[in-house]
């Protein structure tokens, strides 16, 4: 009878198992921590409901899933004639203590402020590290600390963030060992030398020729600049068309396989007495064939083939076509005749972009089907598109799809563009505090066009009011960027309506040539009206910088000269400006440094008083009092470090002299500058030298960039 039972149990439970059923009883068994409530909201049923084999199993999926158990076991039974699903866990411990091994703590100074200088000294200049405190605040950050359940999913997201700090620092050859999820949570970090190189892929060309090229040394850690040059330099070579690395784990480290494609020009060993050259068309082709090496006698084989074309694809290299690449179409009467791809595009793909129209972008970047790619041209191209100031990232990637060049242009558009900014500053000039409010829109309807409108006004001392009207446009066929400012003054005694035009036009890389035209007329507020002011600007900009936001490299250089009255009715005078900036990118541990400087010069001849040049205050020394001059220079020094995307905080300094007078304002100080969402904002605090010395500093707002 037992049996009996026991058969007629079990059948039952198959049968339960196979069809619906209801679900008369529901447990969770093993949970300590996590609450049965939260348990039982993962799985997508309750009791009272109609459920199958499937709905059990998922629900023990969506258990898993929650990462807290490190054993999910259904179960489904007829117990007094009810039907239960029980889910037995097995839960991961309360963390009590993380330790961390196979990672340094950070050296910490004595008792001394010169013993922390030296430590910051040594980590300034010492490959940067990776150190057991950092650890521990990545994966708090992401609840794997003490006092928490231990989440294996949590703890995998935690373990990858710090694999990318790794990463950060320039550490590539890095694993995770060791990792014990008990109460005492262990995890061991293994920083390994790489040991050995390996070449796959070569058939014809030796080691030895491959092995010159890898930057890469034995017995350290394998650092991701030296790994990523090394695969630079092989695709840079004649004898590689592919390459790419892959990490093996070795006795002692890490072997980095390197897995080649050699290029291909002639297939098999063959007798041939020359290589006649297709295709050429950037340099003469007798000069093309001038740079070929002899060809062996006898019989030949593709490394020898090679070696006779490296000269000229040095040649190409050295130019900045980097895309170059060499196929052979076959042996005639003994010449190997060789098809020379240069990199000419042939088609180009947008991506990313949900805003701006493609043919703004197509437009912008400068390249169209038909041109050879170089590196030059690449390289203007991206930092037209980042000029804009509507991305945040920008990646051009070109690839051979059949005979020419497929360009992809890849954007990432920032969330905002549109903003509404107020600020207050105190102005010595105005006698008190003014009021700024300005409303901007960039990239009005994806057609790369600005429109701000902005209001000044004097709140204390000075009532005077400006309005300004400007407009930015920069999808134009010809020129490159054209602008439009309206502006209406109103001061204490007169007021002033004008506007200025500007249109820039592409020279060079880099290079664009700017004309400018401004007219404004100003009456007393009594009726008597001034001579009218009608100007003529010229002049040549040079910008090559990385980013518009934040530039770690470049320059930008400006000259420009303007001439008013003698072709107009109004005042004369002729006035000249130049001006440059330079970046130079610095690393202080995590954190994306620059080192910024200015020097600008300007000079006038027949300058009116109203137009005159401003030295001192928030766009040259800044907090100096502001003086006027027809002839002055600047010269601004900071260094920048990057707090987030579009903010920074730079100590700087500013020096500045009247030439005529002699007059010298400096000010050292530092400043805190916000850029988000076509919003920019700067706040100084500066000790200049023209006001009395004391611990509170001068401050001031900028709504624009110093440079």
């Amino acid at each position: 009878m037992k049996l009996w039972l026991f058969l007629l149990f079990g059948f039952l439970s198959v049968l339960a198992w196979a069809q619906t059923f209801p679900v008369e009883r529901l447990e969770i068994v093993g949970n300590t921590h996590i609450s049965t409530q939260e348990i039982l909201g993962k799985l997508g049923f309750r009791e009272g409901d109609v459920v199958d084999r499937e709905k059990v199993l998922a629900g023990a999926k969506a258990l898993e899933e929650m990462g807290y158990f490190a054993q999910v076991t259904p179960e489904v039974s007829l117990e007094e004639d009810k039907v239960v699903v029980r889910y037995r866990l097995v839960e991961y411990p309360k963390i009590e203590d993380v330790v961390i091994l196979g990672v340094p703590e950070e050296p910490r100074g004595g008792k001394t402020l010169w013993s922390w200088i030296q430590i910051w000294i040594s980590q300034l200049f010492n490959p940067p590290r990776v150190y057991a405190e950092k650890v521990r605040e990545i994966l708090a950050e992401r609840g794997i600390k003490p006092g928490e359940v231990l989440n294996a999913k949590k703890l995998q997201e935690g373990l990858q963030a710090v694999l990318e700090e790794y990463q950060k620092k320039d550490l590539g050859t890095v694993q995770v060992s060791e990792v014990i999820p008990e109460a005492k949570l262990v995890i061991r970090f293994e920083e390994l030398p790489v040991v050995a190189h390996e070449f796959r892929g070569l058939s014809t060309i030796s080691q030895e020729e491959i092995r010159d090229l890898i930057t890469v040394p034995l017995g350290e850690v394998g650092r991701i600049s030296q790994i990523r040059e090394s695969l630079q330099r092989l695709s840079r070579s004649v004898y590689v068309s592919e390459a790419k690395v892959v990490p093996e784990l070795a006795p002692g480290g890490v072997k980095l396989v390197w897995e080649l494609a050699e290029r291909v020009v002639l297939p098999e060993p063959t007798s041939i007495s020359g290589i006649s050259l297709v295709g050429v068309t950037l340099l003469p082709t007798e000069k093309a064939r001038a740079l070929l090496e002899p060809i062996p006698q006898g019989v030949v084989t593709n490394a020898a083939v090679l070696r006779a074309l490296r000269p000229l694809f040095d040649y190409y290299q050295r130019e900045g076509y980097f895309l170059v690449d060499f196929v052979g179409e076959g042996v005639e009467n003994g010449v190997l005749r060789v098809r020379v791809r240069e990199g000419e595009i042939g088609r180009i793909e947008v991506k990313g972009n949900t805003r701006t129209a493609e043919w703004v972008i197509l437009r912008v970047l400068g390249l169209r089907p038909g041109q050879i790619l170089s590196e030059a041209r690449l390289a203007v191209a991206q930092q037209s598109l980042m000029a804009l100031g509507y991305f945040s990232e920008v990646l051009l990637t070109p690839s051979w799809e059949g005979e020419k060049v497929l360009l992809t242009v890849e954007v990432k558009e920032l969330e905002k563009l549109g903003s509404i900014q107020g600020s207050v500053s105190f102005s010595p000039e105005a006698g008190g505090f003014v009021g700024n409010l300005t409303y901007a829109q960039k990239n009005l309807f994806g057609t790369a066009q600005d429109l701000s409108l902005t209001l000044s006004r004097g709140l204390t001392g000075s009532k005077e009011t400006t309005w300004n009207l400007s407009y930015v446009g920069r999808s134009f066929p010809i020129f490159t960027q054209v602008e439009l400012d309206l502006y209406r003054k109103e001061e204490e005694e007169r007021l002033t309506l004008g506007g200025r035009a500007q249109v820039s036009y592409p020279v060079a890389d880099y290079l664009n040539l700017t004309l400018g035209f401004t007219a404004e007329g100003t009456t007393k507020l009594s009726g008597e009206a001034l001579p009218p002011r009608n100007a003529l600007s010229l002049g040549v900009v040079f910008d090559d910088r990385d980013s518009p936001f934040f530039p770690r490299a470049g320059q930008r250089a400006q000259i420009s000269l303007e001439k008013a009255g003698t072709f107009a009715p109004g005042v004369e005078y002729l006035s000249a400006l130049a001006e440059i900036s330079r970046f130079w990118p610095f690393d202080l541990g995590d954190y994306r440094c620059a080192l910024a400087m200015r020097a600008l010069g300007r000079l006038g001849w027949d300058l009116p008083a109203e137009y005159m040049f401003s030295l001192g205050g928030v766009d040259s020394v800044r907090g100096a009092k502001k003086i006027t001059t027809d002839r002055m220079f600047l010269l601004n020094a900071e260094f920048r470090v990057e707090l987030a995307q579009g903010a920074w905080f730079a100590p700087f300094f500013d020096f500045g002299v009247d030439l005529q007078s002699g007059t010298v304002k400096a000010a050292p100080g530092m400043e805190v500058a916000v850029n988000l969402g076509g919003m920019f904002v700067r706040l100084s605090a500066s000790w200049p030298n023209d006001r009395e010395p004391t611990w509170v500093p001068a401050f001031e707002f900028g709504m624009s960039p110093m440079f």
